[in-house]
């Protein structure tokens, strides 16, 4: 059982939950003190579940729509799937579980949330595919994570009155779009022959890290609009400067050809970092100035 667990936590990444989680969390917390609202653990829930619900939904449809491509390259074919770990049939059985475990929550939360709800689906079922058509399939995925945080918020209050969840939610998809173009570069000359639309299969690597770094050069100035709309203070700077720091070090890692740790153990820490800031941020401010 443990090993079958193991098994379906590896083909939906669980461990990637990390680039998501912190930031809706983050939105919700910047939710709360924008509208001077209680944090109440019910919603919260409901907004916990529509996220792993929806990730599981995404991460298992596109392990289902990718499996051919999967296993032709030689750097996923021991993924679930090809490696016959896991079929077609029980992942098509988990990703309806976890749709109804998304749909379910979303009508759990405010009308708002299920009048988009058939957006964020349609967005979890085309991104899979964006790779077979078109570059721009890494601004995609990037959208899908950055609307969680956008989720996130219309959730907790109900309404979406403000630019400032939208100025984070593009922070978090510029991010997202940049690591995701930083990690295709693995699969640049496979991209190619499959005719598979990467940034760096069409327009080649060096540009590939250009449009990557150009995207999180974007992010911390972002980052730092929503702390200034916010009336955060200096805790939460300092996490945007932790932010660039991290940003650096993940391109110097890249240009090391060390993407797999570029990937995963830098941008958790962005995730986290930004959620830890915000949370001091505004500890600090309730019970040190009120």
């Amino acid at each position: 059982m443990i090993k079958k667990i193991k098994t379906w936590a590896q083909m939906i990444k669980i461990e990637h939950t990390l680039f998501s989680l912190p930031f809706v969390v983050s939105a919700v917390l910047l939710a709360l003190e924008y509208t001077h609202q209680p944090f109440r653990i019910l919603p919260f829930v409901w907004v916990s579940l529509c996220l792993l619900g929806a990730r599981a939904l995404g991460m298992t449809l596109n392990r289902i729509f990718d499996a051919q491509i999967d296993s032709r390259n030689p750097r996923t074919q021991a993924r679930e799937i090809p490696s016959g770990k896991i079929t077609k049939s029980q992942a098509y059985f988990f990703s309806f579980l976890a749709l109804v475990i998304f749909i379910y929550s979303a009508f759990q939360l405010p009308r708002l949330c299920q009048i988009l709800l058939p957006i964020a689906l349609l967005w979890l079922f085309a991104y899979s595919w964006m790779k077979r058509f078109t570059f721009l399939c890494h601004f995609v995925l990037g959208t899908t994570l950055g609307g969680a945080t956008l989720g996130a918020w219309i959730a907790t209050t109900g309404t979406l009155d403000s630019l400032i969840p939208i100025y984070f939610s593009l922070a978090v998809s510029l991010w997202v779009a940049g690591f995701d173009i930083f990690y295709s570069i693995q699969d640049f000359e496979f991209d190619r022959r499959e005719n598979l639309h990467s940034i760096p299969a069409v327009f080649g690597v060096k540009n590939a890290i250009f449009v990557a770094r150009f995207l999180h050069v974007l992010t911390p100035f972002l980052l730092y609009y929503v702390g200034f709309l916010m009336n955060l203070g200096i805790i939460y700077n300092l996490g945007v400067l932790g932010v660039i720091l991290a940003l650096i070090y993940e391109a110097k890692l890249v240009r090391e050809d060390k993407i797999e740790i570029a990937f995963f153990t830098v941008n958790s820490w962005i995730s986290v970092l930004i959620l830890v800031a915000i949370f001091l941020d505004l500890v600090f401010s309730c019970y040190i100035f009120s």
